[in-house]
């Protein structure tokens, strides 16, 4: 347990330490892609939900999950929450990559599951491969926009990983 807090302290301070190097070395500019904004995914009666948005150059984001029951949504797991039991301070964006306007790659981190539980202790939170493709775009009159979601371990990950728990092959629909 206290190598994972070890772990997620180390890449806070890289993510904090990039941004402000970014922050002051980059000039602010604006991305124009349509990966940016809230995308959805439905299994029932359950909805996965990515917001990406532009930070530094870079597209960010986060990810939940909701049930909806009588019109009512409740969440199951969300990516932006406090680190753990311990800590207020919340995760900074766990989605992070580049784009080409049609094909966007980057990181993923799934910290959906409740990594302080015993189960989970000994196992490592670890970055996985994010790939959306664009599908469908809103150039067709109707239609929405539609991308690929991959998710999936790199080839150099260690055995101990925590296994995903977000959904790791879908088709998102852009909402917003």
């Amino acid at each position: 347990m206290k190598k994972l807090i070890l772990i997620i302290i180390a890449l806070t301070l890289s993510t904090v330490l990039t941004s402000i190097k970014a922050q002051t070395t980059a000039p602010t500019q604006s991305i124009n892609t349509p990966f940016l904004g809230t995308w959805e995914w439905q299994n029932e009666n359950r909805i996965f939900r990515v917001f990406l948005f532009a930070q530094n150059q870079t597209i960010k984001g986060h990810f939940e999950m909701v049930q909806i029951n009588n019109g009512s949504e409740t969440i199951i797991y969300k990516s932006n929450k406090p680190y753990n039991s311990q800590t207020p301070q919340s995760w900074h964006p766990v989605i992070s990559g580049g784009h080409d306007g049609k094909d966007f790659d980057g990181r993923i981190m799934d910290n959906s599951l409740d990594y302080e539980a015993p189960e989970w202790d000994g196992y490592t939170l670890w970055h996985a491969q994010l790939r959306m493709k664009i599908l469908q775009t809103a150039n067709c009159i109707g239609c929405a926009t539609t991308a690929s979601w991959k998710v999936a371990y790199f080839d150099l990950t260690p055995n101990n990983k925590l296994p995903l728990n977000i959904p790791t092959d879908i088709i998102l629909t852009k909402v917003q």
